[in-house]
């Protein structure tokens, strides 16, 4: 089932399936910013792509889908090469049945409880995330409690696009000038590197295009490594500006170049470029790095939450 929250500036549309937002909707210039489709069914077919969904109970690679916590080995369900992408792909949170606890009209909470075991993970873990509109923003906030310590590293796979073709002439800024590098199966190394002089480098706005003139994609960690309340990107064209704020320490961003469906909400297949995800999150694969990175470690009996802040400004 699919609600809908609004106030003056925005209406969003969100599916229980996967807790997924499925529009984002500027309402002065009826823009819509983000991609989807019509229908569960569509999103299911199309599930790799990860098209607006709540991503859990860890986003990103977890290298060989095992990690270690409190001196035991877990093994993950295996979905990308060796490695687990996603907390297991379309049998993770993105794809599961959400039950709504609260509707209004400007804000619905859903809620997930994943049970011990589930894709390899330790704990029955209860979690719930928010989408609420405070004025010209949305705010996707989640929390999560287990009865055991665990992994709890969730974020929204929103690919968004400002009203283009694609966004090869949208600007793109990255409030850091530091990035990770990835192995050959898009596994993000234990290394931080600095962005200047690079394709990575979004220091100020930057024409993305012009970057990827250099690069065939941007699939990669930019770093902060900070639990601050900050302004971590801003995405813009000559219309809309998107400022995204949260105080999840990293983003990682993805230009789309495999966004490859069948259909979609204007009943044509995306292709590469057609959006970009900006996904706030832990470090990837931080876990088996070491604690020199703020480590997504849910305790037991303790509670975890988060926030990323999508403000829209239309500037006509």
């Amino acid at each position: 089932m699919k609600y809908t929250i609004e106030n003056d500036y925005l209406k969003a549309e969100i599916s229980e399936l996967g807790a997924t937002l499925t529009k984002l909707i500027d309402k002065k210039s009826g823009i819509d910013i983000v991609l989807g489709f019509d229908n569960d069914d569509d999103y299911i077919r199309n599930a790799g792509n990860n098209i607006g969904a709540t991503i859990g109970r860890n986003s990103n690679r977890i290298g060989n889908a095992r990690f270690e916590l409190n001196g035991k080995e877990y093994q993950l369900t295996v979905n990308d090469n060796m490695n687990q992408l996603h907390g297991g792909g379309i049998n993770g949170f993105g794809f599961r049945m959400w039950k709504t606890e609260k509707h209004s009209d400007d804000e619905i909470i859903l809620s997930y409880f994943s049970a011990d075991g589930e894709e390899g993970f330790p704990g029955n873990l209860q979690t719930s995330v928010s989408y609420k509109l405070d004025r010209n923003a949305l705010i996707f906030s989640f929390e999560g409690e287990s009865d055991a310590d665990t992994i709890f590293n969730i974020t929204n796979h929103s690919y968004f696009n400002l009203g283009d073709k694609d966004i090869l002439n949208e600007y793109l800024h990255m409030t850091t000038d530091t990035y990770s590098p990835t192995d050959e199966y898009n596994l993000t190394l234990d290394e931080a590197l600095k962005c200047e002089g690079t394709p990575f480098d979004f220091n100020e706005f930057r024409r993305i295009g012009d970057n990827l003139e250099r690069i065939l994609n941007i699939d990669n960690n930019y770093v902060w490594e900070n639990l601050d309340d900050k302004l971590m990107c801003e995405l813009k064209n000559d219309r809309l500006q998107l400022n995204i704020y949260s105080d999840l320490p990293d983003m990682h961003v993805y230009t789309a170049y495999y966004l490859n469906t069948d259909t979609s909400k204007d009943n044509r297949p995306y292709g590469k470029f057609e959006g970009i995800a900006l996904e706030a999150q832990y470090y990837p694969n931080g876990v088996n790095y070491g604690d020199h990175y703020l480590l997504p470690i849910l305790r037991k009996g303790e509670k975890m939450s988060h926030y990323i802040r999508y403000e829209l400004i239309n500037k006509e």
